[in-house]
C-alpha cells in the first residue's frame, strides 16, 4: 500500500488523545510519543499486524492533505492542540500523516530499518513518500526538543524544499513554541543539518550524502531550518483549505 495512504483524520487523533489520557490518567500531561507508541500504538500494530491508521480505517484508508513533521519526544498533549489549533478554522479538515501513526510500530530492528530507509535511498522512504503527494506541510515545534538537531526531521524539509513546497504560498505552516531567545539575541546560526543526531547513525550518513549531492546549498537548507526554528507565531492560522 502506498504509504501517503496511511493518514488519519482529526477526529480519530481526538479519539487517540482520550485513549491516551484515559490510559496514563494523572501522568497524561507528561508523556510523550515515546510513551503512546510503547503502551497504545505499538501493542495494536502487532495485534494487528498492520500500522495505526490502517487499524483505525479498515478498507477506507485516508490519502495524506497534510504532512506532520515532528519529533518524539515532545509532549503529546501539546502535539495534539497544537494540530487542533492550525486547524481549527479549517471549514474542511484535513487528513494528516504523522509517522508514529503511518508506520507499522515494532522492536524489530529489521522492520524499522526496512520502513525508515536504512541502507537505501532514503527518497524511497515512506516518509519521502507521502510528502511527495501532501498538499502542505505542517511543522509542530515543541519545549522539550529542538526539531533540528533530529535528522530525519532535516531530512523532510530537505525534501519539502527539493519538491518545491516551501515556494509555494500557504503550503508551509508552521505551529507550536518558538525557542526562547539566547542571552544577547536570537542565535540565527544554531541549526545545522551536519550536526543534527540519528538514532542510527547509517541513516544520517545516508541522509548527508543525499543532500550533498542533490545541487541544493546546504547554507540555503540550514537558513530555512532556523526561519522556521525561530520563527514566531503573531496569531493563530487562519488559513482555510480551498
Amino acid at each position: 500500500v502506498d504509504p501517503a495512504w496511511a493518514a488519519i483524520s482529526l477526529p480519530q487523533l481526538g479519539i487517540l488523545q482520550e485513549q491516551v489520557s484515559q490510559y496514563f490518567c494523572e501522568r497524561y500531561n507528561q508523556v510523550n510519543m515515546h510513551d503512546v507508541v510503547a503502551k497504545i500504538v505499538r501493542p495494536l500494530c502487532e495485534q494487528h499486524d498492520k500500522c495505526y491508521a490502517h487499524i483505525v480505517n479498515g478498507e477506507d484508508l485516508l490519502l495524506v492533505t497534510v504532512f506532520v513533521s515532528h519529533c518524539w519526544s515532545e509532549n503529546f498533549e501539546m502535539f495534539c492542540d497544537s494540530i487542533f489549533e492550525t486547524f481549527r478554522h479549517w471549514t474542511v479538515k484535513p487528513n494528516i500523516w504523522v509517522c508514529a501513526l503511518a508506520l507499522f510500530q515494532t522492536t524489530d530492528p529489521t522492520k524499522i530499518a526496512q520502513q525508515v530507509g536504512t541502507g537505501t535511498d532514503p527518497r524511497r522512504a515512506p516518509f519521502s513518500r507521502a510528502l511527495q503527494q501532501a498538499e502542505k506541510i505542517l511543522i509542530v515545534r515543541n519545549k522539550e526538543v529542538d526539531l533540528y538537531s533530529r535528522i530525519w526531521c532535516c531530512w523532510e524539509l530537505f525534501c519539502a524544499c527539493e519538491l518545491g513546497l516551501v515556494e509555494r504560498p500557504g503550503v508551509l505552516m508552521v505551529a507550536g513554541p518558538a525557542p526562547a531567545s539566547p542571552p544577547g539575541g536570537r542565535d540565527e546560526s544554531s541549526v545545522d543539518i551536519v550536526n543534527a543526531g540519528a538514532s542510527n547513525t547509517d541513516d544520517k550518513h545516508m541522509i548527508l550524502r543525499c543532500v550533498y549531492s542533490s545541487g541544493l546549498d546546504i547554507n540555503d537548507i540550514n537558513m530555512q531550518l532556523n526561519q522556521i526554528k525561530h520563527h514566531q507565531l503573531a496569531y493563530p492560522p487562519l488559513q482555510d483549505q480551498v
